[in-house]
Protein backbone atom coordinates (compact mmCIF):
# COMPACT_ATOMS: atom_id res chain seq x y z
CA UNK A 1 0.00 0.00 0.00
CA UNK A 2 2.67 2.42 1.16
CA UNK A 3 4.22 1.92 -2.04
CA UNK A 4 1.42 2.51 -4.06
CA UNK A 5 1.01 5.80 -2.02
CA UNK A 6 4.69 6.90 -3.13
CA UNK A 7 4.18 5.77 -6.97
CA UNK A 8 0.30 8.00 -6.73
CA UNK A 9 2.49 10.88 -5.40
CA UNK A 10 5.25 10.75 -7.60
CA UNK A 11 3.03 10.59 -10.32
CA UNK A 12 0.93 13.92 -9.40
CA UNK A 13 4.22 15.79 -8.72
CA UNK A 14 4.98 14.74 -11.65
CA UNK A 15 2.20 15.73 -13.80
CA UNK A 16 1.97 18.97 -11.93
CA UNK A 17 5.10 19.53 -12.94
CA UNK A 18 4.90 19.00 -16.17
CA UNK A 19 1.42 20.51 -16.58
CA UNK A 20 1.70 23.98 -15.22
CA UNK A 21 -1.37 24.91 -17.26
CA UNK A 22 -4.73 24.57 -15.64
CA UNK A 23 -8.34 24.09 -16.70
CA UNK A 24 -11.26 24.81 -14.53
CA UNK A 25 -14.77 23.84 -14.85
CA UNK A 26 -13.71 20.75 -17.84
CA UNK A 27 -11.03 18.10 -17.86
CA UNK A 28 -9.95 19.36 -21.13
CA UNK A 29 -6.63 21.19 -21.19
CA UNK A 30 -6.66 24.28 -21.99
CA UNK A 31 -5.81 26.65 -24.65
CA UNK A 32 -1.81 26.36 -25.49
CA UNK A 33 -0.52 29.42 -24.18
CA UNK A 34 -2.99 29.83 -21.10
CA UNK A 35 -1.77 29.34 -17.50
CA UNK A 36 -5.40 29.13 -16.91
CA UNK A 37 -9.27 28.53 -18.46
CA UNK A 38 -12.30 28.86 -17.47
CA UNK A 39 -14.52 26.32 -19.48
CA UNK A 40 -18.57 27.13 -18.72
CA UNK A 41 -21.68 27.38 -21.15
CA UNK A 42 -23.82 29.11 -18.17
CA UNK A 43 -21.61 30.50 -15.05
CA UNK A 44 -19.39 33.58 -15.73
CA UNK A 45 -16.02 35.04 -14.07
CA UNK A 46 -16.41 36.65 -10.19
CA UNK A 47 -13.37 38.51 -9.98
CA UNK A 48 -11.87 40.20 -6.50
CA UNK A 49 -14.62 42.84 -5.29
CA UNK A 50 -13.17 45.68 -3.14
CA UNK A 51 -13.79 49.31 -2.01
CA UNK A 52 -10.52 51.71 -3.28
CA UNK A 53 -9.45 54.46 -1.30
CA UNK A 54 -8.39 56.38 -3.42
CA UNK A 55 -6.76 55.98 -7.08
CA UNK A 56 -3.32 56.94 -5.71
CA UNK A 57 -3.21 54.39 -2.61
CA UNK A 58 -3.20 50.63 -3.06
CA UNK A 59 -5.68 50.14 0.03
CA UNK A 60 -7.42 47.59 0.66
CA UNK A 61 -4.54 45.57 -1.10
CA UNK A 62 -1.20 45.87 0.65
CA UNK A 63 0.90 47.35 -1.96
CA UNK A 64 0.60 48.57 -5.83
CA UNK A 65 1.33 45.64 -8.18
CA UNK A 66 2.13 46.40 -12.01
CA UNK A 67 -0.75 44.26 -13.71
CA UNK A 68 -3.43 43.87 -10.85
CA UNK A 69 -7.01 44.04 -11.51
CA UNK A 70 -10.05 44.19 -9.26
CA UNK A 71 -13.77 45.68 -9.17
CA UNK A 72 -14.19 48.55 -7.21
CA UNK A 73 -17.55 48.94 -5.42
CA UNK A 74 -17.05 52.30 -4.02
CA UNK A 75 -18.51 55.53 -5.19
CA UNK A 76 -16.62 58.50 -4.79
CA UNK A 77 -16.40 61.61 -7.19
CA UNK A 78 -13.80 63.89 -5.25
CA UNK A 79 -11.65 61.14 -4.94
CA UNK A 80 -12.63 60.02 -9.35
CA UNK A 81 -13.52 56.76 -7.82
CA UNK A 82 -16.45 55.19 -9.93
CA UNK A 83 -17.73 51.03 -9.54
CA UNK A 84 -16.19 49.16 -12.19
CA UNK A 85 -12.96 47.40 -12.96
CA UNK A 86 -9.79 49.20 -12.43
CA UNK A 87 -6.36 48.03 -13.10
CA UNK A 88 -3.02 48.82 -11.65
CA UNK A 89 -0.06 50.53 -13.55
CA UNK A 90 2.32 49.71 -10.55
CA UNK A 91 1.85 53.20 -9.01
CA UNK A 92 -1.82 54.08 -9.38
CA UNK A 93 -5.24 52.53 -9.74
CA UNK A 94 -6.73 53.30 -13.25
CA UNK A 95 -10.15 52.52 -14.81
CA UNK A 96 -11.04 50.43 -17.58
CA UNK A 97 -14.26 51.16 -19.94
CA UNK A 98 -15.29 51.23 -22.90
CA UNK A 99 -17.00 54.56 -22.66
CA UNK A 100 -15.26 56.99 -25.25
CA UNK A 101 -16.14 60.04 -22.92
CA UNK A 102 -14.37 58.26 -19.86
CA UNK A 103 -11.24 56.75 -21.70
CA UNK A 104 -10.85 59.57 -24.13
CA UNK A 105 -9.59 62.31 -21.78
CA UNK A 106 -9.29 65.71 -23.33
CA UNK A 107 -8.77 69.67 -22.19
CA UNK A 108 -8.12 72.67 -22.49
CA UNK A 109 -4.64 74.24 -21.19
CA UNK A 110 -4.99 76.58 -17.53
CA UNK A 111 -5.42 79.80 -18.92
CA UNK A 112 -1.93 81.46 -18.65
CA UNK A 113 -0.69 84.28 -20.06
CA UNK A 114 2.23 85.40 -22.76
CA UNK A 115 4.32 88.11 -23.05
CA UNK A 116 4.48 89.90 -26.41
CA UNK A 117 6.20 92.91 -25.50
CA UNK A 118 9.42 91.20 -26.58
CA UNK A 119 9.54 89.76 -30.37
CA UNK A 120 11.54 87.06 -31.35
CA UNK A 121 11.76 83.18 -30.80
CA UNK A 122 10.79 82.09 -27.10
CA UNK A 123 9.86 79.08 -25.75
CA UNK A 124 7.77 77.67 -22.72
CA UNK A 125 6.33 74.32 -20.86
CA UNK A 126 3.32 73.83 -21.28
CA UNK A 127 3.15 70.99 -19.45
CA UNK A 128 5.02 72.04 -16.44
CA UNK A 129 2.19 74.90 -16.38
CA UNK A 130 -0.67 73.03 -16.36
CA UNK A 131 0.97 70.88 -13.42
CA UNK A 132 1.64 73.76 -11.66
CA UNK A 133 -2.09 75.45 -11.50
CA UNK A 134 -3.44 71.75 -11.41
CA UNK A 135 -1.70 71.12 -7.88
CA UNK A 136 -1.47 74.51 -5.97
CA UNK A 137 -3.79 75.85 -3.26
CA UNK A 138 -3.10 79.17 -3.67
CA UNK A 139 -6.15 81.38 -5.24
CA UNK A 140 -8.23 78.37 -5.80
CA UNK A 141 -12.22 78.01 -5.26
CA UNK A 142 -14.09 74.74 -5.27
CA UNK A 143 -16.97 73.22 -4.76
CA UNK A 144 -17.98 71.33 -1.19
CA UNK A 145 -15.99 68.08 -0.36
CA UNK A 146 -13.83 68.57 -3.63
CA UNK A 147 -9.96 68.26 -2.71
CA UNK A 148 -7.83 70.94 -2.60
CA UNK A 149 -5.46 69.46 -5.84
CA UNK A 150 -7.61 69.09 -8.99
CA UNK A 151 -5.49 66.26 -9.89
CA UNK A 152 -4.14 63.72 -7.52
CA UNK A 153 -2.58 61.71 -9.93
CA UNK A 154 -1.08 63.76 -12.56
CA UNK A 155 0.38 61.76 -15.61
CA UNK A 156 3.81 61.77 -16.82
CA UNK A 157 4.63 64.43 -20.23
CA UNK A 158 5.23 62.53 -22.10
CA UNK A 159 1.43 60.72 -21.53
CA UNK A 160 0.08 63.48 -23.09
CA UNK A 161 -0.01 64.78 -27.18
CA UNK A 162 -0.16 68.64 -27.09
CA UNK A 163 -2.20 70.80 -29.78
CA UNK A 164 -2.47 74.09 -30.83
CA UNK A 165 -6.10 74.24 -32.42
CA UNK A 166 -6.23 77.79 -33.38
CA UNK A 167 -4.00 81.40 -32.78
CA UNK A 168 -3.72 84.57 -33.72
CA UNK A 169 -1.67 84.56 -37.01
CA UNK A 170 -0.84 88.30 -36.23
CA UNK A 171 0.86 87.29 -32.59
CA UNK A 172 2.24 83.66 -33.00
CA UNK A 173 4.00 82.31 -35.62
CA UNK A 174 6.31 79.30 -36.60
CA UNK A 175 4.98 76.94 -33.42
CA UNK A 176 6.33 73.47 -32.78
CA UNK A 177 5.55 71.22 -29.31
CA UNK A 178 7.47 68.18 -28.52
CA UNK A 179 7.36 65.22 -26.49
CA UNK A 180 7.70 67.13 -23.22
CA UNK A 181 5.06 69.39 -23.60
CA UNK A 182 7.49 72.80 -24.41
CA UNK A 183 6.40 74.75 -26.98
CA UNK A 184 8.62 76.94 -28.72
CA UNK A 185 6.82 79.61 -30.75
CA UNK A 186 7.50 83.31 -32.14
CA UNK A 187 5.96 86.11 -31.28
CA UNK A 188 5.59 88.52 -34.14
CA UNK A 189 3.06 91.31 -33.30
CA UNK A 190 2.11 93.32 -30.08
CA UNK A 191 -1.50 91.53 -28.34
CA UNK A 192 -4.83 92.98 -28.84
CA UNK A 193 -8.19 92.36 -26.72
CA UNK A 194 -8.93 89.58 -29.62
CA UNK A 195 -5.78 87.93 -29.77
CA UNK A 196 -6.09 84.00 -28.29
CA UNK A 197 -4.06 80.62 -28.58
CA UNK A 198 -5.79 77.66 -27.72
CA UNK A 199 -3.99 74.75 -26.56
CA UNK A 200 -5.52 71.21 -26.05
CA UNK A 201 -4.04 68.31 -24.15
CA UNK A 202 -4.98 65.18 -24.90
CA UNK A 203 -4.31 61.70 -22.70
CA UNK A 204 -2.34 59.28 -24.78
Amino acid sequence: MKKILLLLTTLFFFAKGAYAQVTIGSLDPPVEGAVLELKSTKHGFLPTRVELSELTNPDPLPAHVEGMVVYNLKVDPPENLIKGFHYNDGEKWIRLSTDPTITEKWFYMPSVCFDTTVKGLTSRNLYDEFKAQLNSDVGVVSSSGAPTQVLSAIPAATDFYYYVTAYDPLVFDNITIDNDGEMSYEIIGDATDETFINIVFVEK
